[in-house]
């Protein structure tokens, strides 16, 4: 068993240890509050960003929304001078155009517009080949009979 010595000395001793348990969980929840406090403190500066920021994405939507874009009115002079003059043209022209059609039926050998060697050749040996080919027509019909 233990003495009457040992005893006073462990009681001083578990005294001492309870102290330092008790000192060490008191510094513990100390630094917990403390913690705890930074955390709510970070909170309401997160907090305060998100407003803010909303605040300003809710004034950015009012202002982009309000946004009117307004082009001054063209000046159309310049385009109603040049279509003007170019009508007056147009219309000259009309009346100065060319006269009615009149419709003729002629028979013509050779062409009004064209005077080439290659249509005269062409036309003088059609006539001569189509000629020839009465002529041996005749004959042949003479000999048969």
């Amino acid at each position: 068993m233990k003495t009457q010595e040992e005893t006073p000395m462990d009681e001083i001793t578990l005294t001492e240890m309870l102290k330092e348990l008790f000192l060490h969980n008191k510094q513990m929840q100390d630094f917990m509050v403390m913690q705890k406090e930074k955390l709510d403190e970070k909170d309401r500066i997160n907090e305060a960003g998100k407003k803010q920021t909303e605040r300003l994405i809710n004034s950015f939507e009012t202002k982009f929304s309000n946004i009117q874009v307004q082009a001054p009115k063209p000046d159309l002079s310049l385009v109603n001078q040049t279509l003007a003059s170019n009508l007056l043209t147009i219309n000259q022209t009309i009346e100065k155009g060319p006269k009615p059609v009149t419709k003729q039926i002629r028979l013509q050998i050779f062409p009004e517009q064209m005077r080439s060697p290659e249509y005269y050749k062409i036309m003088v040996w059609g006539i001569l080949g189509f000629v020839f080919l009465i002529m041996v027509y005749l004959l042949l019909n003479k000999l048969i009979k």
